[in-house]
Parts: C-alpha cells; structure tokens; sequence
C-alpha cells in the first residue's frame, strides 16, 4: 500500500468538506480509526477501499496512488528545469514554470511549494498573497514536514518582509520546531570515516555562514556606528580568513566579496579613501574569484572533505557577481572617485568578466 495513503485520505476528506466522524459513520467503524489513518499510523481494511474510494467518488487506484509513478517522473522534470533556471538566476522563468506544473498537479504538495520559493524569490511584497495562501494549504494538509517546515518558514519571512506584519510572522516563527538538534548533528556523531569527517567539516562552514548571516542581521537591525559595524564585520571575516587559510573561498568567495563591499561603504562614511579603495579592490578581486571558480574540493585542511559544485549553486539574478559589483559601482556614491586610477583599474577588471 502506497505510503501517501494518509495524505491522500487528509485531501480527499478535506475536498470534499466532510468530517472524519462522517467517513467513520459512513464505512461502520470508529473515528479513532480514522484519525490514525490519517496520521500515518494505520491503514484501512483491504475490504474498506472500495468503500472509501466510492464514498470520495476516486478509483481505488487512485486513492492508493497507483499512478504516483509517472506524476513524479513529470514533476522530476520539471525539477531537473527548475535546476537549471535557478544556477541560471532566471526567477521569472521559475514561476512560470511551476505554475504550469500547478496546473497540471494542482494539488501536489511538491509544486506548491517550489511555486512558492520563486514567488518569493520575485517579491515577497508583490507576491505576498499568493504566498500565504499556498503555504497555509500546504500547512493545513500536507505532513511531510520537508513542505511543512519550508511553508513556516516562507510564511515567516513573507508575513515580515512583504505584510510588515509582525503579529503573524512571531506566529510562524513559533511554530517552527524547537529542535536544536539538526540531522546534520546527529550524523555528526553517528557516522565514521570519511562520512563523518565530511558531515563535521560542512557543518563547521554551515556555522560560519550563519555567524556571517547574524552579523549581517544585528547590522541591518541594530543602530550601529561604522567604527562598530566594522568591528562586526570583521568576526566572521576573521572566521572564514582562519577556516579557508590558502585563500581558496570556494562559493564563499561571494561572501567575502560582500564583506569587503561593507567594510567600503563605512570607511567611506568614516572618510577613510584609502582604506575605502582597498576594500573596493579586494570586493573585485573576489567577485572575480566566485565567478571564474571550477568545481572541486576545497584545499584548506579542516574543509577538504567539502564539496564545492558551480553547477549546483544558485541565485536570484542572472547577473554574475563581477557585472553586480560594477552596477553597484555606478551609483552616485562613488562618483567622486570616478577619476582615481584604483577605481579605473578596479571597473576594467570587474568589465572583463563580468556577464547580464
């Protein structure tokens, strides 16, 4: 018996706008029979199925999910493009595709919520509604906890960032689960060999990651002067500088290249060109880095198990990083720099590589 059952039951009940003490009514059995099956706790009765599936006017084919097979296969196709559009940066493309795939699977759970990822890569504003409304279906029927736990979390940010509603985005955020513990811990201890040295080393990147992201969200918050957010800024610089100690950033050459921009813009404020000009400098250097990059294991010796693969990163723009940073550089800003020679120097090589 095909393992969605439960969820099937949980749609088709929903559907069709009955109870679960209806369905029990119906079929001569308890409602706390119903109840397990639709937690994934039990199955029907073989003989109930014809049953149910004429109560809910399916096949019972269809209500085992018989033809589950080839929709994944059809809906692994539109993930395999979903891939490509996504390292690509091509957000507008991402939406139409998933909404042709809403169309021909409007109820699968998996379309809804790759739909709702890249309306919310387009504009967590613009596209608020249509977000919390495929995230708190997705909430009220689907329990794989995979879409439950990345519609509370799209749900969050949306309610935040594109309602400005705080009431509503503290309800998400608290319904997100309590866990410390990740599976990436767990098998940080249960693994052996090269597997766990692997699972250790990418969660000791995924932490400085998330120190950086922290940083970034006590700066954006907080009301900070740029000596102290240069202060800030340089824990997680000298976080990634200690792990990555050959200078091989891998994808993080991204991150560097963000911090260096930051640290420009408050010694700019604070006066300081000189110092200004060699974030610029270091900014370009490792947007050019991130974006000539060739896929490969990272060489510095506490991160060697780690994995980088260009193919499989992605983006919200179709912009590489070197094209970003010499739009970034045309604002007014930075005009009265426009005739240093550091500046030339920096826009020709950042001209070189960069792509739209």
């Amino acid at each position: 018996m095909n393992i969605t059952l439960n969820q099937q039951l949980k749609r088709l009940r929903r559907n069709k706008g009955n109870t679960q003490e209806e369905l029990a009514t119906f079929l001569g059995i308890t409602v706390q029979a119903v109840s397990k099956w639709e937690r994934g706790e039990g199955y029907p009765d073989i003989l109930l199925l014809p049953q149910i599936a004429e109560y809910y006017n399916v096949t019972v084919d269809e209500l085992l999910g018989v033809n589950d097979a080839v929709k994944q296969k059809k809906i692994d196709e539109y993930l395999a493009q979903e891939g490509v559009l996504f390292n690509q940066g091509k957000t507008s493309e991402r939406i139409a595709l998933w909404r042709e795939a809403k169309k021909e699977f409007p109820n699968n759970y998996q379309v809804m919520y790759f739909l709702m990822c890249a309306l919310g890569a387009e504009s967590r504003t613009k596209n608020a509604d249509e977000i919390i409304e495929l995230g708190e279906r997705i909430l009220d029927e689907c329990t794989d906890n995979q879409y439950r736990d990345g519609a509370i979390q799209s749900l969050c940010f949306t309610y935040y960032y594109g309602k400005k509603d705080l009431k509503n985005a503290q309800k998400y955020a608290f319904m997100a689960s309590d866990c410390n513990v990740t599976k990436q811990a767990l098998l940080a201890h249960i693994l052996e060999g090269d597997k766990k040295i692997r699972i250790c080393q990418e969660n000791i990147g995924w932490m400085a990651d998330e120190i950086l992201l922290n940083v970034n969200l006590m700066i954006n918050k907080g009301n900070f002067t740029d000596e102290e957010k240069i202060k800030l800024l340089n824990v997680p610089m000298t976080v990634f500088n200690a792990l990555y100690e050959d200078g091989n950033f891998g994808f993080y050459h991204a991150r560097i290249k963000n911090i260096h921009l930051e640290l420009a813009h408050c010694c700019l404020n604070l006066g300081k060109e000189d110092e200004f000009l060699s974030h610029l400098e270091s900014a370009a250097e490792h947007a050019i880095k991130y974006d000539t990059r060739q896929s490969g294991y990272f060489t510095a010796f506490i991160l060697n198990h780690c994995y980088d693969n260009v193919e499989g990163s992605s983006k919200n723009y179709t912009e590489n990083d070197s094209a970003l940073l010499l739009n970034e550089l045309k604002k007014s800003r930075y005009d009265r720099f426009k005739d240093y020679m550091q500046m030339k120097v920096i826009k020709e090589k950042l001209e070189k590589y960069a792509q739209y």
